[in-house]
């Protein structure tokens, strides 16, 4: 007899990245072979349905814990033995199955601004784009090569480095030559037919990379299918245009979740501290923004006062302790 969480009517999960949707039974007993038993669940509550099966053999001593897992978290229901009867105990959500920690890009070409964050202790890794290499006045093939290696030389992560043509042939060309400068380069390659064909192509020569400019669950589905490292949707560019960006967020990590996708969620045009937060509460594996939101995350104002405080009072200790007695 197994429990399964049921669905709202909505289909919708008050967190989505908690749903159970591929639940894999792993069960451990201790039981001695002897004849079959009856079941009760007396004490199933409400919102949960039950799948009735034909009964195990065996009698079993104490309790057994039958878990249910998918990529990111852990039910399970407990089997207690009364007089006659089992009663099944369920368990909705024990234990949270994180492996890996959330992930600091900096968005930027900018290598005063990536050395400072670097400093800091808490950068991954470094996303560029054109756009970027322009606004630092760097052009031309040569120079954008230089201010790569450059980069690379700065920070121990992921360096993502984007592809300027839009065709099959001339984007893996470029492609490979980026990721012969160093094994950080991770290949940034668009959202179009020719990106997916050339992602695919880069995934089975075993090179890394940044599936980008994604605006919709879709287009995060065929990257992955595809074997991207990365996909990068848009979030602040979502709300520019008076679309929730985080939800895109929820979406795709649940779909990922679903079919245990190893594609990394990379939460791109990161504006502000709440869109980080949002997307670490979310699941996002990476997010990727300016210096200045992540120094955001540094700012309280009962952080500064209570410095302020700390500080005066201990000033005032050490005039106290200078003063002679007489």
């Amino acid at each position: 007899m197994l429990y399964r969480e049921k669905i709202p009517a909505d289909n919708q999960h008050p967190k989505q990245n908690q749903s159970f949707n591929c639940w894999i039974v792993v069960f451990f007993l201790t039981f001695a072979v002897g004849k079959s038993f009856t079941t009760s669940s007396p004490l199933t509550p409400p919102g949960w349905e039950r799948s009735k099966g034909r009964g195990l053999s065996g009698a079993i001593k104490g309790a057994c814990p039958f878990f249910f897992l998918n990529s990111r978290k852990i039910s399970f229901i407990t089997i207690h033995k009364s007089s006659k009867f089992f009663t099944f105990v369920p368990h909705r959500v024990s234990l949270t199955l994180y492996n890996k920690k959330m992930k600091f890009f900096i968005d930027t070409a900018n290598l005063a601004q990536i050395q400072e964050a670097q400093d800091l202790g808490v950068l991954d890794g470094v996303t560029t784009n054109p756009s970027l290499m322009a606004k630092e006045g760097i052009s031309g093939n040569e120079a954008v090569i230089e201010h790569y290696k450059a980069i690379c030389n700065i920070v121990d992560g992921d360096v993502s480095a984007e592809v300027i043509s839009t065709d099959f042939e001339n984007m893996v060309q470029e492609g490979l030559a980026l990721a012969k400068l160093n094994d950080k380069i991770v290949v940034k390659v668009p959202m179009i037919k020719d990106g997916v064909k050339a992602i695919k192509y880069f995934s089975s020569q075993g090179i890394k990379t940044n599936c980008t400019l994604v605006f919709s669950a879709g287009q995060a589905l065929l990257a992955a299918k595809a074997g991207a490292t990365y996909v990068s949707p848009f979030i602040g560019r979502l709300d520019d245009i008076s679309t929730n960006g985080l939800d895109l967020i929820e979406d795709i990590r649940l779909i990922y979740d679903n079919y245990a996708y190893e594609t990394q969620i990379l939460a791109a045009s990161v504006r502000h501290t709440m869109h980080i937060l949002e997307c670490a509460k979310i699941g996002a594996d990476v997010m990727t923004g300016p210096l200045s939101a992540i120094l955001s995350l540094l700012k309280h104002p009962l952080t500064d006062s209570g410095l302020a405080q700390f500080l005066a009072d201990h000033a005032k200790a050490a005039e106290k302790s200078a003063v002679p007695i007489p």
